[in-house]
């Protein structure tokens, strides 16, 4: 049995409507609306099928599948029957991004059923401390609908240290429940309200963050560095969490460049993935770029961080960048067996707190 521990099924209905350009998602979110657009995006450059407008009409067209377990079986399709899911809700409300047209308690509950249903899907709730209840709502959705985890996306507004989530991390920490956090920078799902605002929220940070010339999504970003988890680990030594992305394709690229930068996301992952005993990251939509597959293989022959890497693919994000199933079985290829049973079976398996599992990797 393997898994891929990160996920997304959530529809277009869970997106906040000024989250694409040109309002798109409203538009998109209507079987007509979505034909119309679609012939429009086509067309804009009808050389190409790589471009931004098809990307935007690839992630709609996942996400205007008819339910949570339609966009999941069609990411099951790409993998071994047995494979086992981490499924990452979203919760885009707090964002400034417009309205989300859909409450978060329904798709919440429609993916509780799913899990019900299915026990390939291993359900986890995003967790925004902005979110009034929310932790009565975490304990029941452990407590009543066997959710196995939290997920963290600090660039929608929040530092990872906020105080309302440290009784979360106490209760995560004494049921055995991980934690998956996002932590990469330059992506389309960051903080989308004003400057003055968000300047506002980063004065709560522990250590100083400059402002001045920034760009309000550069300085989003600042919610998700991973200096941040360094007052979590030390506070919480027994929570296992993950932090996403290892430091992103971007810090990637630049470590093949400046290898000695010692503020690159990268490397900051990569020594604290020795130094606390309860982190890991994994690789989702990093390595959807086959430039990158060697730099993991030379890292995986270290026996510290083989230990902590989990494999996820991003699914349907990485659909914009490239093929699930390609992504998998070329990654699978490229690294070999031994090192993707660590990192698609035993590494999760620790991380899920998943015991009695079978020895091999289902062919």
């Amino acid at each position: 049995m393997i898994y891929n521990t990160h996920i997304h099924i959530f529809k277009t209905e869970d997106v906040p409507v000024k989250f694409l350009p040109l309002k798109l998602v409203r538009l998109l979110a209507s079987k007509s609306g979505f034909y119309f657009i679609s012939k429009i995006l086509n067309n804009i450059n009808p050389f190409s099928n790589q471009d931004m407008f098809d990307r935007y009409k690839k992630f709609m067209e996942i996400g205007n599948l008819n339910s949570q377990e339609e966009i999941f079986d069609e990411c099951q399709k790409f993998y071994p029957y047995d494979t086992r899911f981490v499924v990452l809700p979203m919760d885009m409300e707090f964002m400034q991004a417009g309205t989300v047209l859909r409450p978060y308690e329904e798709q919440i509950e429609e993916l509780a059923n799913l899990a019900k249903k299915n026990n390939k899907v291993i359900p986890f709730l995003h967790i925004d401390p902005r979110r009034k209840g929310i932790f009565d709502f975490f304990k029941k959705c452990v407590e009543e609908w066997n959710f196995k985890g939290i997920k963290l996306y600090p660039p929608l507004g929040y530092f990872p240290f906020d105080e309302i989530l440290y009784p979360i991390y106490e209760y995560c920490e004494k049921n055995n429940l991980p934690v998956i956090s996002h932590c990469s920078p330059y992506n389309s799902v960051h903080f989308r309200g004003k400057k003055e605002e968000l300047q506002n929220m980063l004065s709560k940070s522990l250590y100083k963050i400059e402002t001045n010339g920034k760009s309000a999504k550069d300085l989003a970003f600042n919610f998700a560095h991973p200096k941040n988890y360094d007052y979590v680990l030390n506070d919480f030594k027994n929570l296992k969490i993950c932090l996403s992305h290892f430091g992103s394709e971007y810090y990637w690229k630049r470590y093949l460049y400046s290898p000695n930068d010692e503020e690159n996301w990268f490397t900051i992952v990569k020594n604290m993935l020795i130094k606390y005993e309860n982190l890991y990251t994994d690789i989702s939509f990093t390595l959807n770029n086959k430039n990158y597959f060697s730099l993991l293989k030379v890292l995986l022959a270290n026996k510290k961080i083989r230990e902590k890497v989990l494999f996820g693919s991003d699914y349907y994000m990485v659909e914009t960048e490239t093929n699930e199933k390609r992504f998998s079985l070329d990654l699978r290829a490229f690294i070999g067996e031994e090192n993707f049973d660590a990192i698609a079976r035993r590494n999760p398996e620790r991380f899920l707190n998943i015991k009695n599992s079978p020895n091999q990797i289902a062919e």
